[in-house]
């Protein structure tokens, strides 16, 4: 049986009685097709050599091109005309057919030769420089073409046959080699994979509508590129999109897997992938182009005026992607990769897109959708514990669903229960299933990464915060920090990070799981060393900062241990509070992280340092556990000074948060500690705090004796500073109890002594304190001059909190003027910082703004800065 192609491109399948030389109706030009019921007519036919039957019947016609499809001519059968007239034999061997009287000689037929093979054979005993001299090409690109390096052109094939005599047999091979036949008559590429049931990403699907939308009519192809961490659902949205545009490309639609992450091992070569698609376009091994610039080339070339779709999947890098590229303006390359294309968004105007993983409602949604709206509408907490678990992380919810799905015994709050335990919850989302295992999937971009990048993605899980700085990494990995920056910065391009604010960054929490993992595992013996080294560090930096912060306050010495890296360089105190304030979370659970690693020097020292600024900023909501457990932790050690610096904290927390018990236990054990130790300045910190709770509760006279007590101690000590601390308590009391006169007097002293010391924080807390005294006296005018000389002695040190609570009183002063714009901004402003530093207190300034213009607001006649 052979064959025969008809004119839909469909063979039919005709008998062959063997190869008998036949002469052909010399008035039949062309060869008809089958048009009924699949089989070739055999009425008025005349049978070619090789079987075919001729008839002149119906509409349809076969050209000399199909026919040339369909006989099984070699390379030695070479047609001499384009137009059909006459096929004539080159060579030794084959058949030679003629139409017009076409007669077949038939022989058995000689190998195919590629179009280099056979211009060499034809050369024959010709020297190149002779032959470069007739062909007009040089010798260099006639040896290239021979030995396949470079692929032949029409105007090449043509100086060939006529400086060789041939013909035109050159021409024609490499007509024949480079399949001309109408594009239209070739399958057309359709390599999606099914479309997957996408659940959420409406908002990603909308933008990439809306690109295609405005920029797929632009002067060359459209390139979007999704990029995300692993198991974030990137392949998926590729191809459920590519199947909702795929009407758009009529020419073909390609799928490649470039397996940029993968078990499988290596990236697959750009040269190796237009191969491939070449060769889906209809090029012929023998001519395909050596290089994969050519390749490029040739395949710009072929999608040239066409609309063809192409999917490039899980790409390691840019230089995988850019030789994929068409010009044509009607295609689109849509590409999906961990790491982030900026260099397809520089040289190609490529559209970037990162794919976070889910929120809380497109997790649960997926969740209902793998185990059924009746079980998750059954245990809604559980549910949104899974979801939380797994980060929102796509593969590792459905991994999770599945095992709910799988199992009629297992419950959500079961699952939940499991996936808590930190130390099996990679275990539990990864099933013996490799490729959809969440471990295997991350292990994939852990893999591709450099050795030094590798080791800091290891050792950043031993960081005890959920973020860190460029600074804390250096330390971490011990290295300069320009090196430092460029790891990082390829750690966030592989989404193996994300960054959480300028020069700070954090892991997915599974990632942060995993990298723990490699951590134990390839780090083990360096593990403790490590920590330590970070959290030496960390007790020396909030040291240096406290320093600049509090220069006027006595601290015991620390000892200080060498961690081989530098501390910040603080200039300013106002660099020292930044600072803190970015650090403030990491500085809680490096204590905690401390405590556990029985490292008491930062267990204890962390809270000492801290003193001055725990005091101005009141973050208790992240500090009470640290230092409740601290002190647990200096009590089991019997350590008095540890225990005496730590209850003082404790005792302003309790205070700020208005538990004035709590706060008096504290400061009274605290006095009680230090009047065991002898230690006189320390006596009268714990009186200051003393005072301040008898003040907080109303009882002036007692926290008036309590600061005397405090001021004469700090005279003796001869500590101007802290005097000057005192003596503004003093006052304060004064004030409260309506002694003017006096509360003036004592807050001018202070003032005029911490303005020579060089104090602007404490200065401006003196100054608010003189703006009450004014306020009470009904002088709001001067009330509003203290206030604004407050702000600006503040401003210099950056302190947020009191510069809110001066916003805050400023507004009511205005208020009270009926000054409305003006208690509008200084509220406005007010709320923005209160929000920032998490104060609830912004609730109650936003409840004042809404009633500004409907009713009277309530004037805020007392703020103390306790």
């Amino acid at each position: 049986m052979r064959r025969l192609r008809d004119g839909r491109g469909h063979h039919r399948a005709v008998n062959d009685p063997g190869n008998r030389p036949r002469q052909l109706d010399q008035h039949v030009p062309y060869l008809p097709v089958a048009t009924q019921s699949d089989q070739l007519r055999t009425e008025q036919t005349t049978v070619h050599p090789i079987g075919v039957s001729w008839a002149r019947f119906g509409r349809r016609y076969l050209s000399l091109a199909h026919i040339l499809e369909v006989l099984p001519i070699t390379g030695d059968v070479i047609p001499t005309a384009v137009n059909g007239d006459e096929v004539a034999r080159s060579g030794q061997g084959g058949r030679c057919i003629r139409m017009n009287g076409i007669t077949n000689t038939a022989k058995t037929p000689a190998p195919t030769r590629s179009f280099g093979e056979e211009l060499r054979r034809l050369r024959g005993a010709m020297t190149l420089r002779r032959f470069a001299e007739l062909s007009h090409f040089s010798s260099g690109h006639i040896s290239n073409v021979e030995n396949g390096t470079k692929p032949p052109t029409e105007e090449f094939a043509k100086a060939c046959d006529s400086a060789l005599g041939t013909e035109g047999a050159l021409l024609a091979l490499y007509l024949r080699t480079c399949d001309r036949v109408d594009h239209g008559k070739r399958p057309r590429p359709a390599q999606l994979p099914p479309s997957p049931r996408l659940v959420g990403r409406t908002g990603v699907l909308r933008a990439l509508d809306e690109h295609l939308r405005r920029y797929g009519d632009a002067a060359s192809a459209t390139v979007m590129a999704l990029d995300g961490q692993a198991g974030v659902g990137k392949t998926s949205l590729a191809v459920a999109w590519a199947h909702e545009v795929k009407d758009r490309f009529p020419d073909g639609v390609f799928f490649v897997d470039l397996h940029g992450y993968s078990a499988d091992g290596e990236p697959v070569e750009a040269a190796e992938v237009l191969e491939d698609i070449l060769k889906a376009l209809g090029v012929p091994s023998e001519s395909m182009p050596a290089t994969t610039e050519r390749r490029s080339a040739l395949l710009r070339t072929r999608l040239d005026g066409s609309r063809t779709l192409l999917v490039l999947d899980n790409a390691a890098r840019a230089e995988q992607v850019r030789p994929l590229i068409p010009a044509a303006p009607g295609c689109l390359v849509l590409v999906t990769s961990r790491q982030r294309m900026a260099t397809l968004a520089v040289r190609h105007g490529a559209f970037c897109m990162t794919v976070d993983p889910f929120d809380r409602a497109d997790a649960v949604m997926l969740l209902r959708d793998v185990v059924g709206s009746t079980r998750v509408d059954a245990e809604p907490a559980a549910a949104d514990r899974i979801v939380t678990l797994c980060g929102g992380l796509p593969l590792a919810v459905r991994v999770a669903a599945e095992r709910i799905a799988a199992s009629r015994h297992l419950t959500l709050a079961g699952l939940a229960e499991d996936l808590s335990d930190v130390n099996q919850r990679l275990d539990v989302l990864s099933p013996d299933d490799v490729e959809a295992a969440v471990r295997a999937v991350f292990s994939w971009s852990f893999r591709a990464l450099e050795p030094d990048a590798g080791r800091l993605f290891r050792l950043l899980s031993l960081h005890p915060g959920r973020e860190f700085g460029i600074d804390s990494a250096s330390v971490l990995a011990q290295c300069e920090t320009a090196k430092t920056v460029r790891m990082l910065d390829t750690l966030v391009r592989g989404h193996l990070l994300q960054e959480a604010g300028r020069h700070r960054f954090r892991f997915h929490d599974l990632l942060r799981d995993y990298a723990g993992e490699q951590a134990l595992a390839m780090e083990s013996g360096e593990v403790a060393a490590v920590r330590r080294r970070l959290l030496e560090w960390y007790l020396q930096a909030a040291a240096a900062a406290n320093r600049v912060m509090s220069p006027h306050r006595c601290f015991p010495q620390l000892t200080v241990v060498d961690t081989g890296c530098a501390v910040p360089d603080f200039a300013t105190a106002g660099d020292a509070v930044r600072w803190c304030e970015v650090e403030l979370a990491n500085l809680a659970a490096a204590t905690v992280q401390a405590i556990s690693l029985d490292l008491d020097t930062v267990a204890f020292g962390l809270p000492l340092v801290l003193t001055g600024y725990l005091y101005r900023r009141n973050p208790w909501s992240t500090w009470l556990a640290p230092l409740t457990a601290s002190l647990d932790r200096a009590r089991h050690q019997n350590d008095l000074p540890a225990q005496a610096w730590i209850l003082n904290n404790l005792g302003s927390g309790h205070l700020d948060q208005h538990r004035l018990d709590e706060a008096m236990r504290c400061f009274r054990e605290e006095l009680g500690i230090r009047q065991r130790l002898d230690d006189r300045s320390g006596q009268a910190w714990s009186r200051i705090g003393l005072g301040r709770v008898h003040q907080a509760g109303g009882e002036h006279r007692a926290a008036i004796e309590h600061h005397r007590l405090a001021q004469a101690i700090f005279e003796r000590l001869d500590e101007r500073w802290a005097w000057a601390i005192a003596k503004s308590y003093i006052a304060d009391a004064h004030r409260a109890m309506g002694e003017c006169d006096l509360a003036l007097d004592g807050l001018t002293q202070a003032v005029v002594v911490l303005h020579d010391l060089g104090d602007r924080q404490s200065e401006s807390c003196a100054l608010d304190k003189l703006g009450d005294v004014h306020r009470d006296l009904g002088d709001l005018r001067g009330t509003v001059g203290y206030l604004e000389q407050a702000l600006a002695a503040g401003i210099s040190v950056v302190d947020l909190w009191g510069r809110a609570v001066f916003l805050r009183k400023l507004g009511d002063v205005h208020h009270e003027l009926g000054e409305e714009d003006k208690a509008r901004q200084a509220w406005t402003e007010a709320i923005e910082l209160f929000e920032a530093l998490g104060d609830a207190r912004a609730r109650g300034i936003r409840a004042q703004l809404t009633a500004l213009d409907h009713e009277p607001v309530p004037s805020q006649r007392r703020e103390y800065r306790t």
